[in-house]
């Protein structure tokens, strides 16, 4: 193997060529054994990228307090890092997620309409502490909810403390406080040490077990007057948590958070001030200066350069302007530049910048700009990619800051007397049985509703999904909710003598609907049974060159183009329901 010689091996040759040569050999036996390139100390690429490996902590807590101002600065003033944040807390939370109380009734030996008087009783209850839940009092949880997952974004983590009030007269005494990142620090700038690391103080084991707080924020005016108080994280009588920070862990024993905007802050800032220039020169380009040359000037009018002993003096100084007319002494020219702008290229290379950022932050480009300009597959694509981020943050959102709250309601609740739960206290696993819960947030965003209720229709006859889902995902509601309103719709329907029309969907439409379906008895023996749905898929001849045109009726689904000739293919079921076969048949 070739390997260069360095130009400590040249000078080490003057004294000793032997040694020198001994050195570059033993590189090269060395370079020979690399299994992997990207571990390797000979390529002229790799030679001087030599990262080492850090703790979590140590390689964070330096850069912590940086990475926090540009990423609030990047949120507060760059439109693309804005945009990211505000998509994402859009997306996530939206506006709320709401609680579904789900009981293990065969755990609490309940019947079914006993847990579900008892579900609604707590999701009621719920209700009234979200009113007044902020110890702020400025908020509701919603509004926690969205300033929680903001914090998270721009500052890497925050604190959540459980607190009280009892002289408000509110049903609930329970009270959430929001502490900002930087709140949580060393007392009196100590360093680190492996049992306290930046403000949170760990075990022999490793473990969270108290946090440092300032009484306000640390860096600023009122920095020198500030004091630091310890705050235990746990209950030393019940062991429920009475603080926890809220932030991603992305290194086993990490203790504090990164913002989401970390590694792209560079791009994002580079990103900024090309616009900002581009824009400035566009506005340059955009405006009109006349400069005039005047044989006998006016000993008023202004020179250019004329200088004070400070430099030249501003008043004399001349800025371009829109239709301005400016005057020049005998013998000054006025040369302005061509910024040749707008930029031709100007949104090419954002776009391309934006793909990278966009790869980072988790956001396909198209979500990322809100500009949609491929195709409906594409665009598809990019919103089901960037939905599956989204229901992953919902998911950790509503673990790690729903829930835990949910279980101080539930503890208050309960010591009241407002919600009867009994074990709650005595038994771990009841508890946890009466702490069962969904969180739904936002619903997806449907580009076509009307492939998307095809789609869901076929799934719902085949078995492969139920309406309680379909609601959840489509529209955000409950089933028990969205039932008990089409109940109270047919009933007020049929009192009013009005027909509701029920096709053969595969959704049950009104009691009706099944009514006309019971044949007489002896009559239904005779015949074989007959599938819930026998779809009829109507594909286009191949040389259709019109867009499709989709017609839903009963328990077919037409895809067709006009003037055109079609093939229905009808599956056929065996009595279980199973499909056992496919039929063709031209159609004029």
């Amino acid at each position: 193997m070739n390997i260069p010689w360095s130009f400590k091996d040249r000078l080490l040759a003057l004294v000793s060529p032997r040694a020198a040569a001994a050195q570059v050999d033993a590189r090269a036996k060395g370079a020979a054994m690399e299994m992997f390139k990207g571990a390797s100390t000979m390529r002229r690429s790799m030679r001087s990228f030599n990262p080492l490996p850090r703790d979590p902590n140590e390689e964070l807590s330096p850069e912590l307090r940086v990475l926090r101002g540009r990423s609030r600065y990047l949120a507060a003033n760059v439109p693309l890092a804005t945009g990211a944040i505000s998509t994402v807390i859009t997306s996530v939370v939206g506006d709320g997620l709401v609680l579904k109380s789900k009981l293990d009734r065969k755990l609490l030996g309940l019947t079914e309409d006993q847990a579900t008087e008892k579900q609604n009783q707590i999701e009621r209850e719920w209700q009234l502490f979200c009113k007044h839940c902020d110890f702020g009092e400025r908020l509701n949880f919603d509004g926690l909810l969205a300033l929680a997952l903001r914090s998270v974004l721009e500052s890497g983590d925050l604190g959540v403390a459980r607190r009280r009030d009892d002289t408000s007269g509110k049903p609930y005494a329970l009270r959430v406080q929001l502490i900002e990142a930087d709140r949580i620090a060393n007392p009196a700038g100590k360093p680190n040490t492996p049992t306290l690391v930046d403000g949170v103080e760990l075990d022999a084991q490793g473990r969270p077990r108290a946090v440092h707080i300032t009484d306000r924020f640390p860096y600023g005016g009122y920095a020198a007057s500030r004091k630091t108080k310890r705050y235990a994280m746990y209950g030393s009588a019940t062991g429920m948590p009475l603080i926890f920070l809220l932030g991603d862990q992305l290194r086993p024993g990490q203790v504090r958070g990164s913002p989401y905007l970390a590694p792209v802050v560079e791009s994002l800032k580079q990103l900024g001030d090309y616009a900002d220039a581009e824009m400035q020169a566009a506005v340059v380009a955009a405006m009109l200066t006349v400069f005039i040359e005047q044989e006998t000037p006016d000993e008023a009018d202004p020179v250019i350069g004329d200088n004070t002993a400070e430099g030249i003096n501003p008043e004399n100084e001349i800025a371009l302007g829109s239709g301005a007319v400016v005057g020049l002494a005998p013998g000054e020219k006025a040369n302005v530049a061509n910024p040749g702008r707008p930029n031709a290229s100007f949104e090419a290379f954002v776009s391309a910048v934006s793909r990278e950022i966009g790869v980072a932050l988790q956001l396909p480009q198209e979500v990322l700009l809100k500009h949609f300009q491929s195709s409906y597959s594409a665009a598809r694509a990019s919103l089901e990619m960037a939905w599956q981020f989204f229901r992953m943050r919902r998911s950790w959102l509503a673990w790690n800051f729903c829930q835990p709250i949910f279980e101080w309601f539930m503890t208050e609740a309960v010591a009241k007397g407002r919600i009867s739960a009994p074990g709650f206290f005595t038994d771990a696993v009841i508890r946890e049985g009466w702490l069962g819960s969904v969180w739904v947030g936002p619903s997806r965003i449907q580009l076509d509703p009307q492939k998307e209720a095809v789609a869901d229709q076929l799934d719902l006859a085949m078995g492969v999904t139920n309406r309680e889902t379909i609601i959840l995902e489509r529209k955000g509601g409950s089933f028990e909710a969205t039932h008990e309103q089409l109940v109270r719709e047919q009933r007020r329907r049929d009192a009013d003598g009005l027909v509701t029309p029920a096709p053969n969907t595969g959704f049950a439409t009104s009691d009706r609907a099944s009514a006309a379906s019971q044949q007489d008895e002896s009559d239904s023996k005779a015949e074989a049974p007959q599938p819930l749905f026998q779809p009829v898929i109507n594909v286009a001849t191949p040389d259709v060159t019109l867009n499709p045109v989709i017609n839903v009726g009963g328990s077919t689904v037409h895809v067709q183009a006009p003037k055109q000739g079609r093939v229905d293919k009808t599956f056929k079921f065996d009595e279980t329901g199973r499909p056992i076969g496919l039929t063709e048949e031209p159609q004029e």
